[in-house]
């Protein structure tokens, strides 16, 4: 049974999951600077250097302009307690992050953005995501198949039962989900020598649940 207008109602539920890959298309590589210091005008004012020389680093090796975006900036004061009292000791340290995400069309040269970012002044790497370009295209093979799925679950469900199936009464999904490629990292260790990566399939996964009415 399943509720439908506050009443139950009979009818055979079904759920339906795909999952659907592609060969990753874009890398979505997060790197900025997390800098502190006594002196903010300073602190801010490198920063700045390392950020935009990195910025140029990922321009060099093919990012577009359009394709890099800041995801984030702060600038905070740090209090320094003296440890022993746990009173503070009137020094103040401050604390700034700029970090942007730079897209890559040339899966090839992933590390060397990697490495050339760092050697540029950016000293964190935030994340490196595989994905593809258009990822509602998996998402509608994806939904179709868990569809499929969920119709033919019912159709073995209503055989073993000896039940004849309606029409679909009720369809909700789940929402979709997607599988990052996962990156095989080689490389990157004391120097900064390009480093391997080998990246896997980027996938999405739709679950459906489908009512149909039994006859």
């Amino acid at each position: 049974p399943y509720v439908s207008g506050g009443t139950i109602t009979q009818g055979l539920v079904a759920t339906g999951t795909a999952t659907v890959s592609a060969e990753p298309e874009i890398v979505q590589v997060t790197f900025g600077v997390d800098l502190r210091g006594d002196d903010p005008a300073a602190v801010v004012n490198e920063a700045a250097q390392k950020i935009n020389r990195a910025i140029a680093a990922a321009r060099e090796l093919g990012v577009a302009e359009k394709d890099i975006q800041t995801t984030g900036y702060s600038v905070w004061v740090e209090t320094v307690y003296d440890p022993q009292t746990g009173q503070p000791t009137g020094r103040v340290v401050y604390h700034v992050s700029h970090f942007v995400m730079a897209t890559l069309r040339d899966l090839s040269k992933t590390g060397n953005l990697l490495a050339a970012v760092i050697e540029a002044g950016a000293n964190s790497i935030a994340g490196v995501n595989f994905t593809v370009e258009n990822p509602d295209a998996l998402v509608r093979q994806a939904r179709q198949k868990a569809l499929e799925n969920a119709r033919s679950q019912a159709e073995q469900t209503a055989q073993v039962l000896g039940i004849s199936l309606g029409k679909p009464v009720l369809v909700s999904e789940g929402g979709w989900y997607p599988v990052a490629a996962v990156a095989r990292v080689e490389g990157m260790g004391g120097g900064l020598e390009a480093p391997s990566i080998s990246p896997g399939a980027f996938s999405v996964t739709v679950s459906v649940q489908v009512v149909y009415e039994i006859r």
